[in-house]
């Protein structure tokens, strides 16, 4: 397992960004979250094995290609969260 942090910027706030993660997350062992930032960008924050970690963002790049400007992807230390992955106000 493996952290990956994720930044997407462009117009990915107030369009449903957040919940198309969710929905995308389906079927793949991730644990984290996913969050508006006070700069417009949404960043996501979990847990997963690599595969499906890249998965995951190739997901929501495909999803929503018209609305990421920018994808930013750090990979860190798992946390070794197990609590789902969800959407964090």
């Amino acid at each position: 397992m493996q952290r990956f942090i994720v930044r997407f910027t462009g117009h990915v706030q107030g369009v449903g960004f957040r919940m198309t993660c969710v929905t995308e997350a389906s079927g793949l062992n991730v644990h984290g979250h996913v969050s508006n930032q006070s700069d417009g960008s949404v960043l996501m924050d979990v847990d997963a094995s690599t595969a499906d970690g890249k998965e995951l963002v190739r997901r929501i790049q495909i999803a929503r290609a018209g609305y990421i400007d920018d994808t930013h992807v750090e990979s860190r230390d798992s946390l070794n969260r197990k609590a789902g992955f969800k959407i964090k106000s």
